[in-house]
């Protein structure tokens, strides 16, 4: 599902459950640490620029679906999440962060994939999910939102369960890979 509007066209209303992300990305609610972040000693290492803006959305996708801490099923709607509003903004109102990769977004709406979906499957509990093989820390750790998404969906994370679960398994080639190429060794 394409969101992103067509020149001269006005984009659709905002999903509601999107609104926290776009007023978090326009600077109109900062996201709030966790208690423990929040006592962490300064100084401490912080992920990288580039996935900071994954980390803060995971932690709130994950709080407001009750959960305390984010699994990379939270990763994944944090992605979708920014991909949806950043295509929901006006093409005449610039980009609310413009160092904001979404190379991870494109790649989840070229496989089919859409916020409102990701969310309703979580939300109705109907995706078995085992553990994550690592941390969301692990996965975050440095990593820009395309390569971060194809490590995600090559492994089998409770973020690919989510995926494959929506659109069927993702032994096909997203974007023009031959088929069977793992997601991280295709082109970016």
């Amino acid at each position: 599902m394409d969101t992103v509007p067509e020149p001269g066209e006005e984009p659709t209303a905002l999903d509601p459950l999107l609104v926290p992300t776009r007023d978090a990305l326009l600077g109109g609610r900062p996201h709030r640490p966790p208690r423990w972040k929040r006592l962490w000693k300064a100084g401490a290492a912080a992920p990288a620029p580039s996935s900071e803006w994954i980390r803060r959305e995971a932690d709130g996708q994950a709080q407001r679906l009750g959960r305390r801490t984010p699994g990379t099923e939270h990763v994944l709607l944090a992605v979708l999440a920014v991909h949806e509003v950043l295509g929901h903004q006006p093409r005449s109102q610039p980009q609310p962060l413009p160092d904001v990769d979404d190379s991870g977004g494109e790649l989840l709406a070229r496989l089919g994939l859409d916020y409102a979906r990701a969310h309703a499957a979580l939300t109705a509990g109907t995706v078995v999910l085992p553990a994550d093989p690592r941390s969301v820390e692990a996965y975050l750790d440095g990593a820009a939102p395309g390569p971060l998404v194809r490590l995600l969906l090559d492994e089998d994370t409770r973020a690919r369960r989510l995926a494959e679960s929506l659109v069927g398994a993702l032994d096909g080639p997203p974007d023009g890979a031959p088929n069977g190429t793992p997601l991280a060794d295709r082109s970016r």
